[in-house]
This record gives C-alpha cells, structure tokens and sequence, in this order.
C-alpha cells in the first residue's frame, strides 16, 4: 500500500474481532488476519490497532497468538478489549492496563474498555477521557477505540442497525456524559470512534458521520469471511483520509458507501444448507470443552433434582 504522498503525516491499520468467527475452536487468529502479517511488516503504517476479541478463548490461546501474531509483527499492535479477551485477570496480567491513550504529531488516541463496566465509561477511564479532551491545545484530530459501539446502542438513530453486536444490560452513560464531551471536542479537533463488535454484517465497514457536527462514528470487523478488510486511517496535519484494504483481494468501495443507508437497506441473501459440512459441525460440538461443561453441569442439576425429590418422601 502506498503512502508516499503522506510527507509529514503518518498511517495506521485498524479493524476488530481477530479470532474471527466465533466457531473458530483452533486457538489462531482468523486466516485472513495471519495472510496480512507481511504486507503489515512491510509497509509504511507505524501500528496496528485491534478493536476488541483479539482472542476467542484468552486463558488458553495467549501463546499461540505469541507465536503466530505478536512476536512476529515487527510494529506495535494495540487492542481495546472485547468481551472474549476477558477472562479473571488474564489479559492484564499479559497485557498490562486495559484502557489508556497516546499522542503522535496533532493526535490524540484514547483506548478504551467497554467491557469494564458493561459499555458505561466510569471511574479512572472517565476521568481519563475528560481530562485527555479538555485539553486538547495543538490537538486537530482525536480517535477513540473500543469495541462496543456504546453510541450505536444509545442512540436512536442506529436502532436496528447492529442486532448482534455486544450490548449493555441496563444501558450506558453514553449519552449523558460521554457524548457532551465529544460534542465539546468536535469544536477544536475532528472525532472519530472506531469500534469492532460487528456480527452479522453485510460488509467489513460501517461510517456514520453526524449531521452539523464533526463527529464521526465507525465500525470494522473480521469473520474470516471473504468480505474481511482492515481500515487504513492516513494522518496528516488537520486532513484525515481513509482506505479500504480487503485481505482477500476483493474490490471494495470507500467507507464512506458503507453507511447507514447501505446498512438499513441491505437485504441478507439466503444461501442453501450445505449438508456435505454436518459431520464437521458435529465434531466441533462434541470436541469442545463448552459442551461437555454443560453436560456436566445438566448432570449435576439431575443428581440435585433426584436427590430433593427423594428427600421429599
């Protein structure tokens, strides 16, 4: 990918849900995820980020991941977590703090967990994010990540539109406290939140920017899928520009197609049942652990059944 024409600027690569679909039981990222590594390596973006679900199955897929993905990119990789990459304290023990920020040339990069206090920013990561947006001097673009799209589920301009993404129990903070402060921001720097909880989507992408404000919303996911993509985002001074990069060689339109009318008026084909793959499904039920957790557990509610009734005699 060329990114000659940005002298003084600089590119970065993001997209969400690495671990791909989420029957993907082999402990590796998406294929499509591990095709890339050398053309990442490779290339002028200064860093990756990934938009949460990094990992399907964190206690156990760290090391692999390792091997196969981290230790073999040769730029820094960020992810804001998903809901699969936390597990007790796995991730942080690996991986240090789940939410922070950093600043290159006039942007600023806020990190964030969703997952923290179910899509609600509170406590320290609130306050971080107040302080990082007041003050903005020198600041001409601000990016925020995370998976959750918290906007797209407070709002009811995007009712309906993400029917399978992660989602709050008792609703978010979103609009009485986070989204003010957006609207503040938007006045002195352009706003950009990039999430990656994105199930099943008619595309890789989804951009929204809000009318009369300079705040932009934006989704980017991979399935292993021959739709997977990755967002390039190119920085440079004030002006921010964006690339669609399929991992698979397709031909994709720009972001900016891809929004909310394309969603709300795509229409899912319906493919046939393929019945040569039964005996592949089958096997993946039956050789993961989850579902010998619940025969296990039904066994243990059957015995505690029996046991209350017989008492009952």
């Amino acid at each position: 990918m060329d990114t000659s024409n940005l002298t003084d600027g600089f590119s970065f690569i993001v997209s969400g849900h690495f671990h791909g679909p989420s029957n993907n039981v082999s402990g590796f990222p998406a294929a499509t995820v591990l095709s890339y590594i050398d053309e990442f390596n490779t290339s002028d973006n200064r860093f990756m980020i990934c938009l949460g679900d990094l990992f399907l199955d964190v206690r156990n897929d760290v090391p692999t991941y390792k091997r196969v993905l981290i230790d073999k990119l040769n730029k820094p990789l960020f992810n804001v977590p998903g809901n699969h990459d936390i597990s007790g304290n796995v991730y942080a023990d690996n991986f240090g703090s789940t939410f922070g920020y950093f600043r290159l040339q006039n942007a600023l990069f806020l990190l964030l967990d969703t997952e923290l206090d179910n899509s609600s920013i509170k406590g320290e990561q609130l306050q971080m994010v107040q302080e990082q947006l007041k003050g903005l001097t020198g600041i001409k673009q601000v990016f925020l990540f995370s998976h959750r799209p918290i906007w797209a589920e407070s709002m009811e301009l995007f009712e309906g539109v993400f029917p399978d993404n992660t989602k709050s129990h008792l609703g978010t903070n979103f609009n009485e406290e986070i989204y003010p402060l957006l609207q503040d921001a938007q006045q002195k720097a352009s706003v950009y939140w990039l999430c990656g909880s994105l199930g099943d989507a008619p595309a890789s992408f989804f951009y929204h920017k809000m009318p009369d404000e300079n705040i932009y919303f934006i989704q980017t996911a991979i399935r292993n899928l021959p739709r997977d993509a990755v967002l390039q985002i190119n920085v440079n001074d004030s002006r921010t520009t964006f690339n669609t990069i399929s991992l698979t060689g397709q031909t994709l339109e720009p972001l900016e197609y891809y929004d909310l009318g394309f969603w709300k008026n795509y229409r899912k084909p319906k493919e046939p049942f393929n019945w040569r793959l039964v005996p592949l499904y089958v096997k993946q039920l039956f050789f993961h652990r989850y579902f010998w957790y619940g025969i296990g557990c039904s066994l243990l509610l059957f015995a505690g059944f029996r046991f209350l009734k017989r008492n009952k005699k």
